[in-house]
């Protein structure tokens, strides 16, 4: 059975990051304002998850990291890990992660994210805001059909819990009150003491 469930979300992942996430009835929101002026090179290293909205790839999985590294190619390295606290088993899945429009005078912080050699041609990660240094509130919504729609959710910290900053706080909540249904959010264990290190 843990081999199923590692072939499942192996097969998610090949797909790319953005299948897999939660249905809506209704469209994609328009004008959810991402980072601007993005800097990929203070992004880079190593994020905690610390909520998100519930996917097919990270179903039951908890202790969930990323580490983001440089290519020569100016693409990004994405290596996400999890641990599933219940059966013990882990995954790790590389991806190559490269800014959605490089060429705008203002670089926004939007990327297509893809793992495993698939297509990297889908603005699917969309970092709404982040100071670099403590935080990181990502989204993603993809149209299925006309009148539905499938998102995704990460609130991400550079450490294993969210620093207790009332100004990070009310950036990452200011967010979540006007673009994401709360009731949907689940939060990642990071300090049990079975989460290995990656």
């Amino acid at each position: 059975m843990q081999t199923v469930a590692l072939s499942v979300a192996i097969v998610c992942l090949l797909a790319g990051a953005v299948y897999g996430g939660l249905m809506f009835d209704r469209p994609c929101p328009t004008n959810v304002p991402v980072k601007q002026y993005f800097e990929v090179d203070r992004y880079l290293g190593k994020w905690y998850e610390m909520q998100r909205y519930e996917s097919v790839f990270e179903e039951n999985f908890d202790c969930v990291q990323v580490r983001y590294t440089p290519n020569e190619d100016d693409s990004v390295q994405v290596s996400n890990s999890a641990y599933n606290l219940f059966n013990g088993s882990s995954i790790n899945a590389l991806g190559r992660a490269v800014l959605s429009f490089p060429d705008e005078e203002v670089v926004q912080g939007k990327l297509n994210v893809s793992f495993f050699g698939a297509p990297n041609d889908l603005s699917n990660y969309w970092v709404l805001d982040t100071d670099y240094e403590t935080f990181s509130v990502v989204w993603n919504c993809q149209p299925r059909g006309e009148e539905q729609s499938e998102e995704s959710f990460w609130v991400l910290s550079r450490t294993p819990t969210l620093p207790a900053d009332t100004d990070v706080l009310f950036r990452i909540h200011y967010i979540m009150r006007r673009y994401i249904d709360r009731s949907l959010v689940r939060f990642t264990s990071q300090l049990d003491e079975r989460c290995p290190v990656f």
